[in-house]
């Protein structure tokens, strides 16, 4: 373990506040293999999830026909349950539900301080094992003080920067494990696409979709439909071009809306606000359908190119409706935009394609890849760091990754404090 992963350790060993995240969005983590595939049950047994079989959106368990594997037993199959709080078991009522009756596992966020057991209504006991959900939070500005000298920022950068490109890494590699290398990328670029503010909404439609179902020739209807984004009042209130582009979805959505509206995601879930046009939601969907009708083409390009040709791909994607619309209430724009601009896909290069390459290659590629614009979180990030915006610090997609990473960690430390705890699990 290096010592940037022992001093983060420490510090997210304490209390984490959670509530922020919800049900839904831990269990679109859960999925996606970020919270990993391994733990220890409260009778200290190892259990590992080989594939979480299919996402229930019934009455029932969360995730059915899960395939397991118990330390000391073979493989098997059941359902699996994932609750805010071990109590919710009882509180819910699944010790008496008969739907609940083939949960192997449940995982919870939160526990009392007496184990709470589940069980059965045929009083079987259920393994539980605690789910890790929560971070640091990201430091308030008042926490500025406390600058480092830039030999220190530099060997700061350096080192969160290996460990976010190992995390993601290690991420992937789980995804892959779970869902196959085609799906993982497409649940990682359509996160990608939502960027900061939407980035489960989009991950949501996605793993609901379906890699398949959104490159049929109905895909475009499904995404949009599985977001909520095909409402009556939107196409009453268009005006030609989009009622043109709209009807056909419409078809094809009314044909499926009875089986899978209750899949639809609310509007509360979206955020539409304080975005820049290019960016808003509509438009990032229109993307990811475009890439899933085109996604044979798109794994050729990175086959024949690497990260060129994935680079390549996305500068020349484009779309009949949205190369020309900012969202389905906009007017035509006066001629084509890039439907993903240089700054995002550099962005899905870094946290997409990069994963996918073997560590070593990973790491040469996004140490010579220049960075992007720098945001708002990465020019913040070098004021904790150095108590000033510094691009020389910022110039490299590998350091703006190192930003990013000492902020999200060790936001709630001066920098100083973080360098101390960094510098104190080296020796």
């Amino acid at each position: 373990m290096s010592s940037y992963d022992s001093a983060r350790r420490d510090l997210i060993a304490r209390e984490n506040p959670h509530s922020r995240i919800s049900e839904m969005e831990i269990q679109a983590r859960l999925f996606a293999g970020e919270y990993g595939t391994r733990w220890t049950t409260a009778s200290e047994r190892e259990v590992e999830i080989l594939h979480f079989g299919r996402w229930n959106h019934e009455a029932g368990p969360d995730f059915i026909g899960v395939r397991f594997r118990f330390e000391g037993e073979p493989e098997c199959e059941g359902d699996l349950e994932v609750d805010m709080d071990a109590r919710d078991w009882e509180r819910h009522g699944h010790a008496t539900n008969p739907a609940y009756s083939g949960v192997l596992l449940q995982l919870f966020v939160d526990s009392p301080g007496a184990r709470a057991f589940a069980r059965t209504s045929e009083f079987r006991e259920i393994s539980q094992a605690h789910l890790s959900v929560g971070d640091v939070a990201p430091l308030p500005l008042r926490h500025m003080p406390g600058a480092v000298d830039r030999e220190a920022a530099l060997a700061m950068i350096e080192e969160a920067a290996e460990f976010r490109l190992r995390q993601k890494h290690a991420s992937h590699a789980r995804a892959v494990s779970l869902h196959g290398p085609e799906t993982a990328m497409f649940h990682t670029i359509a996160a990608g696409l939502g960027y900061k503010n939407n980035s489960i909404p989009f991950l949501l439609s996605a793993q609901r979709t379906g890699l398949r179902a959104a490159g049929a020739s109905d895909g475009e209807a499904r995404l949009f439909g599985m977001a909520g984004f095909l409402q009556p009042r939107t196409f009453d209130m268009a005006d030609e071009a989009t009622r043109n582009y709209l009807k056909p979805l419409w078809d094809q959505w009314w044909a499926l809306r009875d089986s899978f509206s209750r899949l639809a995601l609310p509007v509360e879930m979206w955020k539409f606000s304080g975005i820049r046009p290019s960016n808003h939601p509509h438009r990032r969907m229109g993307a990811l359908a475009a890439l899933a009708s085109q996604f044979s083409g798109f794994r050729a390009a990175i086959k024949s190119g690497g990260a060129k040709g994935f680079s390549d791909f996305f500068g020349a994607l484009a779309h009949p409706y949205w190369s020309r619309h900012w969202n389905l209430s906009a007017g035509l724009l006066e001629k084509d935009l890039a439907l993903v601009g240089p700054d995002r896909v550099r962005d899905l290069l870094v946290n997409a394609y990069l994963p996918s390459l073997p560590l070593e290659s990973a790491r040469e590629v996004i140490q010579a890849l220049r960075g992007t614009t720098p945001g708002g979180r990465i020019r913040l990030a070098s004021e904790w760091l150095v108590g000033s915006v510094d691009r020389e610090l910022m110039r490299s997609a590998s350091q703006q990754q190192g930003l990013l990473q000492l902020y999200a960690d060790f936001g709630s430390l001066t920098a100083l404090e973080a360098w101390s705890k960094i510098r104190s699990n080296r020796n």
